[in-house]
């Protein structure tokens, strides 16, 4: 329980504050985004004022006279509306002013359309103009005509529906169009393309879906039959955006006040909603500002407006950003949340095992100690005096033991020092183990313990630490087997293996044998050892990082560690 706790609160604390860092990440890159996409409109309408430079140069160069007016307005406001200033993508609304702010022509939420105009000697050619429905039909008859010329049906099959073309019959009255009758053109699909888009499309005028305006011609102005709507009604033209934007363009103040016309082509911002910012633009004719007794002007000028969602073209790249760096923190503060649980853990144990050997320390010096004490005491009382020689004999066997527990645990802090260097060398597992047998061959032949040896190998290993493993082996062998027992070394297929029989360890406690102060069985020892000699051997060990273990044989136990 306490460990859940533990991990909850690891996995709590490190997700939180990774989150609380995307969130502040994730806010200051996306004012970071934001600004350079502002910054990249404006250059992208100063781009755009070349364009619309170039395009009203176009349509005003056959139609000024010597003083640079406009010979005829009707044929200028109609090549207007056949040539737009500005791509039609931005949905922006402009306008265009003479040197004197007297407005020529500025966009609307007209109908483009296009008529053919008879000349004399059977000629003609194609004119365009504007028909504003909202000032001869009726508010529900321009919804219907709106519909009809913005939509667009998925054809599937031929003869589908796949929208409508409008047609007009109607007075010209300049630029404008007065209509009479709009046909309504249902177009039905005849073929399609390998995408399934129709590529051809026949159509038979619809009488039943005309509209009629009423108007009587009293003036006696020209009529035309079959005008054709050019292309489909955009509805966003009749938004109050647009409305808005179309009052800011024409509006001549605004443009008089405008303080940077120095500049030319400069433009000014301001945010309307959230993260939609409304762009206003001047651009002189030419790009070119003259100098005049009443400061400066242009022989014509050109606003644009245009309202811009910064969110919708960086949403995208913000998305895909925050998707990617969301995957990342989470998989960063999984692993680090991980990583500090077993950190955690480890530490947890570490903790548990050095009171363990805290107490199992404090135990094993408090029986000497005891004994000490008690010996000191008699032999201060004068108590058994004729025992003197058995009292301070016991009290040197104890100090001596407990020299033995200090040395073993000093050696075991050595090893486990991460200053602690090996001198690799050449080293005989055979000539290490014969001095071994050797060393305690007496306490064999005392002990009828039959050794054999068996293979050879030299390694590269640190010769005093590899000879201190077998010797602890060895030795273990040795207090854990009764009298005419059998000890056997082999050294084969990069294993060494020192074998002897007698009891098995239990195996719920034989990979806790290498712990300080864990011993395999009290009943296999036949002597009072520190408990510290196989966790030496497991750091000499896993310093040359040979791996090692301990198995239960049938009729024994085997220690062993392998080799490169």
């Amino acid at each position: 329980m306490k460990r859940n706790k533990a991990k909850r609160s690891i996995y709590i604390r490190i997700f939180g504050a990774f989150l609380i860092t995307y969130v502040f990440l994730m806010i200051g890159f996306c004012v970071f985004l934001v600004s350079l996409e502002k910054e990249a409109v404006g250059k992208e309408l100063s781009a755009y004022s070349s364009h619309i430079s170039d395009r009203l140069e176009e349509i005003l160069s056959d139609n000024l006279d010597s003083s640079n007016n406009i010979k005829d307005i009707i044929k200028v406001k109609k090549e207007f509306i056949r040539k737009s200033l500005v791509p039609m993508h931005l949905d922006a609304e402009t306008a265009v002013f003479t040197k004197d702010f007297e407005l020529v022509y500025n966009t609307n939420d007209y109908l483009i359309c296009n008529y053919t105009k008879e000349l004399e000697q059977n000629k003609s050619y194609d004119e365009y103009g504007m028909i504003n429905l909202r000032e001869w039909f009726s508010e529900e008859d321009v919804k219907k005509i709106i519909y009809f010329a913005s939509t667009e049906l998925e054809a599937k099959n031929v003869m589908d529906i796949y929208g409508y073309a409008l047609h007009v019959d109607g007075w010209i009255d300049g630029e404008m169009i007065i209509p009479d009758k709009i046909y309504v053109n249902a177009m039905r699909a005849h073929a399609f393309d390998e995408e399934g888009n129709v590529s051809g499309g026949v159509g038979t005028v619809s009488y039943s879906k005309v509209f009629i305006s009423g108007y009587k011609d009293t003036e006696g102005l020209p009529y035309i039959e079959r005008g054709t709507v050019l292309y489909g009604y955009n509805e966003n033209l009749s938004s109050e955006n647009q409305y808005e934007l179309r009052q800011m363009v024409t509006d001549e103040s605004k443009l008089k006040s405008y303080p940077n016309l120095i500049r030319g082509t400069s433009y000014t911002d301001e945010r309307v909603h959230m993260l939609t910012y409304r762009y206003y633009m001047v651009v002189p004719h030419q790009l070119t500002i003259k100098a005049a007794d009443q400061g400066f002007y242009s022989d014509f000028w050109t606003t644009v407006g245009m309202d811009i969602n910064l969110w919708d073209r960086v949403n995208s790249t913000m998305a895909y950003v925050s998707a990617s760096c969301l995957i990342m923190f989470i998989t960063v503060a999984y692993i680090l949340s991980r990583q500090t649980h077993k950190i955690y853990l480890k530490q947890e144990e570490l903790d548990i095992k050095r009171k363990e050997m805290t107490d199992a320390l404090a135990h094993d010096l408090k029986t000497p100690l005891s004994i000490i004490s008690g010996y000191a005491q008699n032999l201060q009382d004068n108590v058994h005096t004729e025992k003197r020689a058995h009292y301070t004999g016991h009290i040197l066997s104890n100090v001596n033991r407990m020299d033995e527990i200090i040395k073993k645990m000093l050696e075991m802090s050595k090893l486990s020092s991460d200053s602690f260097e090996i001198n690799i060398e050449d080293v005989s597992l055979n000539d290490i183990s014969v001095k071994i047998i050797n060393r305690y061959k007496n306490i064999c032949d005392e002990k009828h313990i039959k050794t054999y040896i068996d293979g050879e190998a030299v390694i590269k290993a640190d010769k005093a630490l590899i000879e201190r493993v077998i010797d602890n082996f060895f030795v273990n062998a040795l207090d854990n087997m009764d009298d005419g027992g059998v000890i056997r070394i082999s050294i084969q297929d990069n294993t060494f293996e020192i074998y002897n029989n007698g009891s098995h360890i239990p195996e719920d406690i034989i990979n806790d044998i290498w712990l300080p102060y864990k011993k395999g069985n009290a009943d296999r020892s036949n002597t009072k050892g520190s408990g510290i000699g196989l966790s030496i051997v497991r750091t000499i060990l896993e310093l040359h990082k040979f791996p090692y273990g301990a198995e239960n044989k049938e009729d024994g136990v085997t220690f062993w560690f392998k080799f490169k």
